[in-house]
């Protein structure tokens, strides 16, 4: 009876010394972060991000509220982004370009927003904040219409970091690019829009109403 009792008890023990709650890593969400890196998860991935262990400068950070003169972070529509949600933007360098992290919370839980890095810094209306930040420029293109051609309003060309809010509010998401900033000519916006960003021709880049606009510093 105490062999068989031995035996019985053998894969518990042995499966409780396998459990340790540190080395589980999450396989989905990209709001999820991990003690691993927090740059290690790209766009929802465990896979390292090109990177590696460059430290992120927080670019800028802000709580959106209605407009007044000197306002850093706007929600242009409250029922989309509630006022209070926040907003902080990253960026760190890696040997070949730079990578863009995006933090928000206090967002509409389980909604998809768009979101891009534009040319102008926010005002009181969100059409002031111009075009979407481009590499390489559409020669076709002005601030109104914008950019539509897939060739050149794409997330390799253009700063896209869509996201999905979980059921807490926030995200977490990011863009790797092979490309970085002129000195002096940087990105000077954050817009999250009311829809997924779209890429079929004729369409590629537009992604709703603009719904909230954080201001970014000149690099």
């Amino acid at each position: 009876m105490l062999l068989r009792a031995l035996v019985l008890a053998l894969p518990t023990a042995l499966l409780a010394g396998c459990a340790n709650p540190a080395e589980i890593v999450p396989t989905t969400g990209s709001s999820v972060l991990t003690s691993v890196s927090p740059w290690s998860l790209y766009q929802g991935s465990t896979s390292p991000s090109p990177i590696g262990s460059a430290s992120p400068e927080i670019v800028a950070a802000g709580t959106f509220l209605p407009f007044k003169a000197g306002s850093t972070a706007i929600s242009y529509d409250p029922k989309v982004v509630p006022p209070g949600a926040k907003a902080t933007v990253s960026i760190a360098k890696h040997p070949a370009g730079i990578e863009v992290r995006l933090e928000t919370a206090g967002l509409i839980p389980r909604r998809t927003y768009g979101a891009h890095l534009h040319t102008k810094p926010c005002a009181a209306l969100p059409a002031d904040a111009g075009p979407h930040y481009q590499h390489r420029k559409d020669p076709a293109a002005a601030a109104s219409p914008p950019s539509v051609d897939p060739s050149y309003a794409n997330p390799r060309n253009e700063i896209w970091l869509d996201f999905t809010v979980d059921g807490y509010g926030t995200a977490t998401t990011s863009a790797v690019l092979n490309w970085t900033f002129p000195p002096g000519a940087s990105a000077r916006s954050l817009i999250l829009h009311a829809e997924r960003t779209k890429t079929a021709p004729g369409v590629a880049g537009s992604a709703g109403d603009r719904v909230a606009c954080l201001t970014l510093p000149e690099r």
